[in-house]
């Protein structure tokens, strides 16, 4: 004959139940271990565990860490895209405040945030001044000159902190402005000799043309530079 279990339940008594009853209250945590049972034959309520198998009980964390998200390992400082020190991102208004401070500084590096965003302060300068200048009408004719004449340096010298930060000179931005000064002087005595003399303005248009096309190439040339990411970890320029 089946044996019939008694468990105690808030205070109640519950049952009857046969064992196989009793596991599966067992595995569902209605019974634990510390739950009084009775069958006929005992004296009095035992403790569950004295008449049916538990798992032994696990300790209890003594700290609690949160699983951590699936994801790629940190990156670090040798990594090819880690973050670097030399040129740290800027936001809009830090990126003003660098600039200005280091308002003649060509040494160091600049960040693409902090060179994009003192040129984004630029052009909105230029554009709220160029409005005042004709809303004031002759009282605000300086408005936009003195802002260009304000940032003129700072945007330099950001500019060429930024190719820095590629690992490339400043004298980009000089050496083409050094050979334009004398090809220009060249063009415009072509012109003269052919507006004076009669000569073949066929040069003179394959002059002009190769002089664009220069100045082209080397506009791409700087965007590409300025757009590019920095140089990861330190370069010759800090």
């Amino acid at each position: 004959m089946t044996k019939a279990w008694h468990y105690a339940w808030q205070g109640k008594s519950e049952g009857p139940v046969d064992a196989a009853m009793m596991g599966d209250l067992i595995r569902a945590g209605r019974v634990r271990a510390d739950t009084l049972v009775w069958s006929e034959g005992m004296g009095d309520w035992e403790r569950a565990d004295a008449h049916f198998p538990f798992a032994p009980a696990q300790p209890a964390p003594t700290s609690f860490a949160p699983p951590q998200p699936e994801g790629p390992p940190p990156l670090g400082r040798d990594s090819a895209f880690a973050p670097y020190e030399g040129a740290p991102p800027r936001d809009f208004i830090e990126a003003i405040k660098v600039c200005f401070r280091k308002y003649a500084t060509f040494k160091g590096r600049a960040s693409r945030s902090e060179f994009w965003w003192f040129q984004v302060f630029i052009i909105g300068g230029s554009i709220v001044t160029g409005v005042l200048e004709n809303a004031m009408g002759s009282d605000g004719a300086v408005l936009n000159g003195l802002f260009s004449l304000a940032t003129f340096l700072p945007a330099l010298s950001v500019q060429v902190r930024r190719l820095h930060d590629t690992d490339r000179s400043g004298w980009w931005i000089g050496g083409f402005y050094l050979a334009l000064i004398p090809a220009l002087t060249l063009l415009g005595l072509m012109a003269g000799v052919v507006e004076a003399q009669g000569g073949s303005e066929f040069a003179l248009g394959a002059a002009a043309i190769a002089m664009v096309v220069t100045l082209i190439g080397y506009t791409i040339a700087m965007l590409v530079f300025l757009v590019s990411r920095g140089t990861p970890g330190a370069n010759r320029f800090g």
